[in-house]
């Protein structure tokens, strides 16, 4: 923790360094009348984005997705102190204590290194608690039996299973319109509701209105797995399918697409071999389950 608690520091000192905004005490948003600000937004998107380059609309997405992000972990931590799983304030004082002894071989004191970082030093505390506190969590219920657990609830994801896929493209151009969107997933419902009644063929739907190549070949794609070669979010609709079925307008990078399973040839991977692929799902989920838990009984503000 300690380690992973000094690069992440080193790491927001480069951000602040290379953001002027950093320092913005403006207030994005509050749960429960704790003030998320907007420094830490920028501290958090500039963690997830590193040094790539992001299109101006897609770092704004970002950085509301960071905003998010920081509410849900004020989220639970109120959860986990309410469970007595929190980080207590004797753990946090022991660990800054590590991290002033690790500073001081350095040279550096911890509070130059905390201000350098664009933090105050309730942030820096607030961030260790949140370190400490979600760890603790993770060590308690990412075990071998909650893994295989979800592995069995989502097996496809992860056992190397292979589906047969047809799908029906309407193309949304140019992709940023709003009105174009709304108009191919309109179409991609009607169409939807034709096949689903009998009154038209899946085939014969891509024949006459897929925009894709595939449609002279009735839509069908061929064999895809969970995370290739199609975009996320057609791989997460095609997989929730079963075979025959049909799924809802499915909205990609691409345009609007409707989805056939054609055909399952199941994985035979075990948890086991996928383990590494498991944990940062289950971390995930457990991440959106608490914060979900806490949700109702928490008030939130964002302010735009």
């Amino acid at each position: 923790l300690l380690c992973v608690m000094l690069v992440a520091c080193a790491f927001m000192r480069a951000a602040s360094a290379q953001d002027s905004t950093v320092p913005d005490d403006r207030i994005v948003a509050t749960v429960d009348g704790q003030p998320i600000y907007a420094r830490e937004v920028e501290r958090e998107l500039a963690r997830v984005v590193g040094k790539r380059k992001i299109e101006p609309a897609a770092l704004t997405a970002l950085r509301e997705k960071a905003r998010s992000q920081l509410v849900d972990r004020r989220l639970i931590l109120a959860y986990l102190a309410d469970k007595g799983l929190a980080a207590s304030s004797q753990d946090i004082d022991l660990a800054i204590g590590r991290v002033r002894k690790q500073l001081a071989q350095q040279e550096v004191s911890l509070e130059d290194y905390v201000k350098d970082a664009g933090m105050s030093m309730d942030e820096f505390r607030h961030t260790l608690n949140w370190q400490i506190s979600w760890r603790r969590y993770l060590q308690k219920f990412i075990t071998d039996d909650n893994l295989q657990r979800y592995f069995d609830k989502h097996r496809r994801q992860f056992d190397g299973t292979e589906i047969r896929v047809a799908h029906v493209l309407f193309k949304v151009t140019p992709r940023n319109d709003e009105e174009a969107l709304s108009d191919a997933i309109d179409r991609a419902e009607q169409v939807r509701q034709q096949v689903v009644s009998g009154e038209l063929s899946f085939t014969d739907a891509a024949r006459e209105r897929s925009d894709a190549p595939t449609g002279a070949n009735g839509g069908d794609i061929g064999f895809i797995t969970r995370h290739q070669p199609m975009p996320e979010p057609f791989s997460q609709a095609a997989f929730a399918l079963d075979k025959g079925q049909t799924s809802q307008p499915v909205v990609s990078p691409v345009g609007v697409h409707l989805i056939q399973c054609l055909e399952i040839k199941p994985g035979k991977k075990t948890w086991q071999g996928v383990r590494t692929r498991i944990v940062p799902a289950v971390t995930l989920y457990l991440f959106e389950w608490v914060a979900d838990q806490q949700r109702p009984n928490a008030t939130i503000e964002i302010n735009e």
